[in-house]
């Protein structure tokens, strides 16, 4: 099953996001507009809060990513710890939500019926996709960090060096998008 890019910057933009892989600079370090108003509404590795993203501070935040998904130290992201992390991810998503449907913790809610349920739709990573440059089936860091750098450019529309809280939001839109049509054309 091949994966095409609008998917893969889906994943991406999700795991950019899902890893706090995007962390914000101070507009009076850059003397450019105002932030917006600090609250719910930034970034949770905005962390500065002022609802902005420096290039500088989402590189840091993607080493650190790929730092947790190289779970065997080498320097590489195989296919298998990307499955392994995902799953891992899927099973405390899962946890999580079984907590929170057995409300008076009476154990009504079976976690196999609940498994059952919250795990349709998930789909399988069979591939490593455009993040493997040289197709050998492996991330490298400077793979990792080629991929990440575009990603940002993308998303950081007006090109200042910063991803604002509605670069993200027509971000997820675009991906949501393209995934949607990827998926009406597989039809």
């Amino acid at each position: 099953m091949a994966i095409d890019k609008g998917t893969i910057f889906g994943a991406g933009l999700a795991l950019l996001l899902a890893t706090g892989a995007i962390a914000a600079s101070a507009s009076a370090q850059t003397g450019t507009a105002a932030a917006p108003k600090k609250g719910p509404a930034t970034h949770p590795a905005d962390t500065d809060k002022d609802g902005r993203v420096s290039k500088a501070e989402a590189q840091a935040a993607e080493r650190r990513a790929f730092t947790a998904l190289d779970t065997n130290k080498d320097g590489r992201i195989t296919l298998a710890e990307r499955q392994a992390t995902a799953q891992a991810a899927r099973q405390a998503n899962i946890d999580k939500q079984f907590a929170a449907l057995d409300t008076d913790k009476n154990g009504q809610i079976s976690k196999a019926e609940f498994t059952a349920v919250a795990s349709r739709g998930a789909r399988p990573i069979t591939a490593m996709g455009p993040m493997d440059g040289n197709s050998d089936q492996a991330i490298t860091q400077a793979e990792w960090d080629a991929f990440s750098a575009q990603a940002f450019d993308k998303m950081d529309t007006n090109k200042d060096g910063f991803i604002t809280q509605q670069e993200r939001v027509a971000a997820i839109q675009a991906a949501r998008a393209a995934a949607a049509a990827a998926a009406a054309k597989k039809k």
